[in-house]
């Protein structure tokens, strides 16, 4: 890791609880167990500022998603929520900027195909589709998209 990564303010013990409601509420993550958060809080795979929380991945081996390789020295991005959706602002959009600058590599996602919402989001912020697949999990139809890095360096 960079030292870019300091500047995040990650979850702690004490944050666990919110989270854990603001995942149950959401319809696309409620799926996501207490054990499955703690672990990504204790992993400090879990950052939560400013009312936004992003769980993700640092790939150290090759991982298949669908169709699509993720070579080590990616990212992935599991899951971005943000609290009190009913506020016009743009603080997802700030701290997911912020991450995505801090990332080595490419960052991946996967989203449902009906999470219209996500998918609109993410194609703000100059992310793209590059493959579809239907998930083993849950059997259903999901976009990978790619956050392309342009200048890729190794700080492992």
């Amino acid at each position: 890791m960079n030292d870019c990564w300091n500047f995040f303010k990650y979850a702690n013990n004490n944050d666990l609880n919110k989270i854990i409601n603001l995942f149950k509420k959401n319809k696309w993550l409620s799926k996501y167990d207490q054990s499955y958060l703690k672990e990504k809080v204790d992993k400090k795979e879990c950052i939560y500022e400013s009312g936004i929380v992003i769980t993700f991945n640092l790939v150290k081996e090759k991982i298949k998603v669908g169709n699509t390789n993720i070579e080590p020295n990616n990212t992935i991005l599991d899951q971005i929520i943000r609290e009190n959706l009913e506020l016009r602002n743009n603080y997802a959009h700030h701290v997911l900027t912020k991450f995505l600058n801090c990332t080595t590599g490419n960052t991946y996602l996967s989203v449902d195909i009906n999470n219209y919402r996500a998918i609109r989001f993410y194609e703000k912020i100059n992310m793209f589709i590059i493959d579809e697949y239907i998930s083993k999990v849950d059997k259903k139809k999901k976009l990978i998209f790619i956050f392309e890095k342009k200048n890729t360096i190794d700080l492992n």
